[in-house]
């Protein structure tokens, strides 16, 4: 559970609470006192702790109040346009209102729990309850022109975490008083941490339901250049990128493995900040987060607007990001994050140096030291079968002219398709291919076939060569399993 919504709950109980002390002190007559101007009374629980009701505005009465504490200084309003609170210093920001309204409707309403002392007495010296330097100072103005303000000193001993001496002004009795952590922060509090929330939102202001994410391009320092990536729709399969969702058009023209797109778009669509950083950076603190010189750079589509984040280099914990034309740095949990903090090409290519689907194929022909296979496969529509939309298929195999069963061709297909890459960026090989492969495809999709041809590259790999270009290379096992399983159809 973030801090965020821990404080939600804790601002229901609170609020709960409040209520039920204003039922209280209604129900019970006011002692005739000259002790301070306002209702006062003893407390059942604990003894010898006047308490009371200090402020009791109407907060539609508001018109703004300013509050100053270690951290920040804000100016709060009604947003006319919206009718929500909001911030002068954060406005065309996105951010949290509800964590606005909680300062907004606590400086109208203040309980105190006891009275501490006061100003007039004979050894009061404002250090001792921190008036020296408030850690708070709250100034409002009503709609009728009447303005009131309160300042918080130390933390009161003797009581939870959030509460506070505080003095009024025009009233010389010193409070103890639970204020709001709330009152106490600053932007990383009150800035929303939806880092794309510009990137999301409706003409009309509404969150847009669906986030779609388009080509994606890489850069940085675990990337040589630009590592294009681009959406893949083809519905052909005698491309070797059916089925892939990306591909990478450069520096090489191969697929994303399927894990690893999946992981990166879900991670740009719903990534959240764990906190805001800084707002407003200047050039001396881009540099002490790690994005003077960014790390990582991510372009993509994003509903179709073009977004670039530049990302920190990840820390054991943290990595920071900005995006391009924004001005909040942004913090991530690197353990809550999947993909972003450990991309390079080798987690993203995809693992297999050939792909080929077993309804694409007419054929497959291997051949290579003393092994000569010819498979053809024929296909007749099967129309006993039961299809809504699609034709329904019976296949049947011959190798070298010899029929052979089915299921021993899609295990040799298996093998076909379980060639691990080891490299990437191999130089063009010398001499002759130890091994070609040729696939063909059926008449309805768009190639009739496909050559690869494999070249000895060291003592366990084999150089991959498409189209007359190396990509990369595979192990001597999988070469001789391929080559043993197509002797043995």
């Amino acid at each position: 559970m973030s801090k965020k919504i821990r404080h939600l709950l804790l601002l229901l109980l609170a609020t709960a609470a409040v209520g039920a002390l204003f039922w209280v002190l209604s129900g019970e007559e006011t002692p005739d006192t000259d002790v301070h101007d306002h209702s006062v009374t003893e407390s059942d629980h604990e003894e010898g702790r006047q308490s009371g009701v200090l402020l009791d505005f109407s907060a539609d009465n508001l018109k703004t109040i300013t509050f100053i504490n270690s951290q920040a200084e804000y100016t709060a309003y009604i947003d006319k346009n919206k009718g929500e609170v909001a911030f002068r210093e954060l406005e065309g920001y996105s951010v949290n209102e509800s964590f606005m309204e909680t300062v907004w409707f606590g400086s109208v309403q203040l309980i105190y729990k006891d009275i501490a002392g006061s100003t007039k007495d004979e050894n009061y010296h404002p250090g001792d309850y921190g008036f020296d330097k408030p850690s708070l100072r709250v100034s409002g103005v009503l709609k009728d022109g009447t303005k009131y303000s309160f300042r918080a000193g130390k933390k009161t001993p003797g009581y939870e975490n959030d509460v506070y001496y505080l003095s009024v002004s025009g009233d010389s009795h010193i409070y103890v008083c639970s204020l709001d952590n709330a009152f106490f922060m600053g932007n990383s509090y009150f800035l929303s941490d939806d880092i794309f929330s510009d990137y999301d939102t409706e003409k009309d202001g509404r969150q847009k339901s669906k986030i779609r994410i388009g080509d994606i391009t890489l850069s940085g320092e675990q990337f040589d250049g630009e590592y294009k990536m681009k959406v893949n729709t083809t519905a052909d399969m005698s491309s070797p990128f059916y089925g892939y969702s990306y591909v990478v058009i450069s520096p090489v023209h191969w697929p994303v493995k399927a894990s690893s797109a999946s992981m990166l778009v879900a991670e740009l669509q719903y990534l959240m900040a764990e906190d805001v950083a800084v707002l407003k950076p200047s050039a001396k603190q881009l540099k002490e987060y790690g994005l003077a010189k960014p790390y990582l750079t991510v372009s993509f589509k994003r509903n179709g607007k073009n977004c670039v984040m530049y990302c920190s280099k990840p820390g054991r914990e943290k990595m920071y990001v900005i995006l391009k034309g924004h001005d909040i740095i942004y913090e991530l949990n690197v353990n809550s994050l999947s993909i972003l903090h450990e991309l390079r090409p080798e987690i993203l290519y995809s693992i297999n140096a050939v792909s080929a689907t077993l309804e694409g194929l007419s054929g497959v022909k291997i051949s290579g030291q003393n092994v000569k296979c010819d498979v053809a496969v024929t296909r007749k529509n099967n129309k006993n079968a039961v299809a809504e939309k699609d034709v329904i298929y019976t296949y049947s195999v011959t190798k070298n002219g010899r029929e052979v069963p089915y299921a021993a061709y899609t295990k040799l297909i298996k093998q076909l398709n379980a060639s691990a890459i080891l490299r990437w960026n191999v130089k063009k090989p010398a001499g002759k291919p130890a091994a070609t492969i040729t696939l063909s495809f059926f008449e309805n999709f768009k190639r009739d076939s496909e050559t690869i041809k494999l070249y000895p590259y060291s003592e366990r790999e084999y150089a991959v060569v498409r189209e007359g270009l190396p990509v990369n290379t595979v192990s001597a096992t999988w070469v001789r399993q391929l080559l043993d399983d197509a002797a043995e159809l």
